[in-house]
């Protein structure tokens, strides 16, 4: 089962899509910049604004930045989107 969530936002930038696969790997494109990672999270910049995908044991297996695509593995528990806002990122840091 897959399920599947494409989010494009007129005027902020390219398109973006966030395809998730049973919890174990999201595809996504509209990648402009990884923000952070770890194997509990990965924070990316996209088109539509920042993500963050949360977990256990993630990894990055696919980064395609010219093509702004970006794959994770691991077990997803959730992700969540945060609009941009001028000098700060999300989880409080600052540009």
């Amino acid at each position: 089962m897959m399920e599947k969530e494409t989010v494009l936002h007129p005027g902020m930038g390219k398109g973006h899509s966030l395809h998730l696969e049973e919890r174990r790997s999201a595809a996504l494109s509209g990648v402009e910049e990884v923000l952070a990672f770890d194997e509990n999270q990965v924070v990316l910049r996209t088109g539509s604004g920042e993500v963050a995908l949360m977990g256990e044991g993630l990894h990055v297996t696919r980064l395609m930045m010219e093509e702004g695509q970006l794959t994770v593995e691991g077990k997803i528990d959730s992700f969540f989107y945060s609009s941009p806002r001028k000098g700060r990122r999300l989880f409080g840091r600052n540009k």
